[in-house]
Formats: structure tokens, C-alpha cells, sequence
């Protein structure tokens, strides 16, 4: 396991850079390039006796080893330099063969998760990679589409946690640490001047939301990730690497039972045995034909839809998030709950064809297995519900709760920052 890598790997790793003995792939074209963009100045760089972006990383270009020499792999890295052989300035790899070569150094540090220095990044491969498609992992701290407040007009972020996606603690530019993160509207708008991509697979928590695979239906082809929280160990990328240049549902197929494979197989004979990660993919192609569809269903609930102050029906509904409050509800689950036979059966062929392959966990890996408020321990340990009823995507649901009425997030507002649910409109069951 990840867990067992050691130093020694990181060394060798950051010596191969420095080779001069590399072969030039600049000069051929690509089948497709790939930009790993490892948001790690936080706690994936130093938590405890865990080093999990040098351990990725190592895995990463062990995983490289395997490319053909028309498929391209390059590697943003923003980390905290708090260790000799760890640079304290973001900068991008090309990873090869089993080596890396540094391809640009940047001067001095930034936010990871600034959108002009994302589309920057993303648009140096686009721009100067020839390639037939461009494909992008997301490596970091995501909550999907839960956000405090949206970036302001200038597109500056706000101090605050629990953000979207690319927690950056600002530890290595010598002035005050304040951490900041992007919204996913923020990258929405950010991958508007960049080529569309073939894919996205979200090597981060809580991606997989009706509402985050909205929102970048014009950015790529296809969202793949988990709608729940993923262990720090992240994806086993030895083997996921060759995945990336793949097509279609091999692409898609191949990430998913790879990874979902790999952690079942990881926690046998362990105190979480059956456990998984939830996985799935979202065709962009179909995601707003669904949005139509689950905005035409809801009036069709068995009993109507219920007006507020009323809530439906949520018991025993596989929730994917729970700060303090349950949120992140399975769509599948929920549609299929309150509405006939007949009628759920029709919305879930738009279903199947906006999310045409998912693996679904009733257990996986959660800082809630000792959190006790609400009771979110019981519920993250098993949910009740029969796994087959579910999808894996999950989506938004407004409620009565303190956290969706007032505080700090206010869930049923800032829901309609994204507009999944500025289709669905929930004000027309009172939701204001």
C-alpha cells in the first residue's frame, strides 16, 4: 500500500529530474496529453507520518513507465516546502519512462487554487502540447459544490474552508498563511478559455454532484470521481496511469473498477473490510437532458411534492456529506423513493444515460466514522438502504436544518449559485 513507500522514492524521484539523458517526445504527437494538477500546499503534503503528494507522485511516475511515447503526462505541482528534496515554488513535470523532467519553474508561489493561475496552467498544456485530445486530474481537498459564499466579481477567493476544490494555505509565499480554495463556478469559468477536454477524473472528495457535473458540461466530455469522501491515499496511480490515454468507456470503465477494485482489495482483513469508494461517471452530454428530466419528475412524487415549510421523506436516504448537517443526497435513491413505478422507470433511462457507469460502497472511509453529531457516525458507518437503489451521483435537496437556513452556509441560497438548481427552481415548492 501507499503507505509503505518511502523516502527513498521521493529522492529518487526529484534526482531523475536532473538527468540530461532524457528522450525528447517534444517533437511527436500526441494521441493525448494529461495534466495531473496536484493542489498540495495543505495537509496532503504534511499530515502527521503521512506524505501523500510525494507518495502519489512517486506512484505516478512509477505509473508512467507504462506510456506509449505519443501519450504525454505532465504533472502540476504546488507543495509545501517544508522538506529538503520538496520545492517551496509551484512548478510542472513531465513524467516519462519512469522519470521526470522538469518542463517549467515558477518564480515565486501563488494560489493553486487562483482561476486565472488554474486556466494558466491548464492552457500552457492546451497551448503548447499537440495533441488529438487533452485530458485533467484534480489531486486535492474538494467538497463538490459547497461554498460559504461565490468568488467575488474579480474573481478573488474568500478566507474560508470547506470551499469547492484546491485548498491552498499560502504557507510558502512569506507573508500571512490564509488559506483560500476555488469555486466550482470559478473553474467553470476558468475552463471556458481552454479547449474542451476529453475528461476530468476528480482525484478529490464529493465531486460527483449533479450540480458540479452541470456546471462543467461545456468544459469536458466526461466528470469521473467519487460523490463521497476518498481515503488520503487517493487513487493507486501505478495503475491508474495507463487508464488516462484510454477512450470512452474503456477510460471511464477502467478508472472506476481499478480504483473501487483496489481499496475493497486494500482493506481485507481490516477493521474496514468492505469498504470501497463510491465511483461514477457523468457523460456531459446527457447532464442538462437529466437536470429537465428531474425538474419535470418532482411534481410527480406519489403525494405531490411537498410545499415549504414541508420536507419529503429523507429517512434512511445515503447522504455523501455531513459537516454538521446531512447533505449531498443520492439522486437515484431519492427519485426512485417517491415517485411510481412507471414514472421513475422513464426518468431513469435519462439517468443511465447521464451516468452510464457507476460501482456504489454502502461503507467507505469518512472523518465522520467518530463524529457523533446527528448521528452522522450510524449513518456514515452503514446506510440501510439496499445499494442497488442508488447512483452515486448525488444532488441537492432543500431543508430545515440550521445549516441550510442560516450560519455559515446557508444551502438553500447558495445552492442557486449553480445552475442545476436554478433549472430544477425549488422556489416552486416555496423554497425561496
Amino acid at each position: 500500500m501507499k503507505y509503505l513507500l518511502t523516502l527513498v522514492s521521493t529522492l529518487v524521484l526529484f534526482a531523475s529530474c536532473n538527468k540530461d539523458d532524457k528522450k525528447d517526445y517534444t517533437e511527436i504527437k500526441s494521441t493525448r496529453a494529461v495534466m495531473i494538477y496536484m493542489a498540495g500546499e495543505n495537509s496532503l503534503t504534511n499530515n502527521g507520518s503521512h506524505r501523500f503528494l510525494q507518495y502519489d507522485l512517486a506512484e505516478i511516475v512509477k505509473g508512467s513507465k507504462y506510456l506509449a511515447d505519443d501519450q504525454r503526462l505532465f504533472v502540476f505541482v504546488d507543495s509545501l516546502g517544508d522538506r529538503a528534496n520538496q520545492k517551496g515554488t509551484p512548478y510542472i513535470i513531465e513524467v516519462h519512462d519512469g522519470q521526470a523532467i522538469h518542463r517549467k519553474d515558477f518564480d515565486s508561489d501563488f494560489y493553486s487554487c487562483d482561476p486565472a493561475k488554474f486556466q494558466e496552467i491548464i492552457s500552457w498544456m492546451t497551448n503548447n502540447i499537440n495533441a488529438d485530445g487533452y485530458g485533467l486530474v484534480l489531486w486535492g481537498h474538494a467538497t463538490g459544490w459547497v461554498v460559504t459564499r461565490d468568488s467575488i466579481a474579480d474573481g478573488s477567493q474568500a478566507a474560508s474552508s470547506r470551499r469547492a476544490y484546491g485548498m491552498d494555505t499560502n504557507q510558502d509565499a512569506g507573508t500571512p498563511a490564509i488559506t483560500k480554495w476555488m469555486n466550482i463556478t470559478q473553474m467553470a469559468k476558468a475552463l471556458d478559455g481552454v479547449r474542451k477536454l476529453d475528461f476530468i477524473f476528480a482525484d478529490c472528495c464529493q465531486m460527483m454532484c449533479a450540480e458540479v457535473g452541470y456546471e462543467l458540461r461545456n468544459a469536458t466530455d466526461y466528470l469521473i470521481g467519487s460523490p463521497a469522501e476518498i481515503p488520503g491515499n487517493g487513487a493507486p496511480y501505478e495503475e491508474i496511469v495507463p487508464l488516462l490515454f484510454k477512450n470512452n468507456s474503456e477510460l471511464y470503465r477502467g478508472i472506476i473498477d481499478t480504483y473501487y477494485d483496489y481499496y475493497l482489495e486494500a482493506y481485507k482483513g481490516t477493521r474496514r473490510e468492505g469498504y470501497s469508494v463510491p465511483l461514477s461517471v457523468i457523460d456531459t452530454r446527457y447532464i442538462a437532458q437529466l437536470a429537465q428530466a428531474t425538474r419535470d419528475v418532482l411534481p410527480l412524487f406519489t403525494d405531490g411534492y411537498p410545499m415549504y415549510p414541508q420536507e419529503p421523506d429523507l429517512e434512511g436516504n445515503v447522504f455523501y456529506y455531513g459537516y454538521d448537517d446531512p447533505l449531498m443526497y443520492d439522486m437515484r435513491a431519492f427519485i426512485k423513493k417517491h415517485v411510481s413505478a412507471s414514472t421513475f422507470q422513464s426518468w431513469d433511462q435519462v439517468y443511465a444515460q447521464a451516468v452510464p457507469y457507476y460501482r456504489m460502497s454502502m461503507r467507505w472511509m469518512t472523518i465522520y466514522n467518530t463524529y457523533e453529531y446527528y448521528n452522522l457516525e450510524a449513518a456514515f458507518s452503514t446506510f440501510d438502504q439496499d445499494a442497488s437503489i442508488n447512483g452515486c451521483v448525488s444532488m441537492f435537496i432543500p431543508r430545515l436544518l440550521r445549516g441550510y437556513m442560516a450560519g455559515e452556509f446557508k444551502y438553500n441560497k447558495t445552492c442557486n449559485n449553480f445552475g442545476w438548481n436554478r433549472v430544477i427552481d425549488w422556489s416552486r415548492f416555496g423554497w425561496e
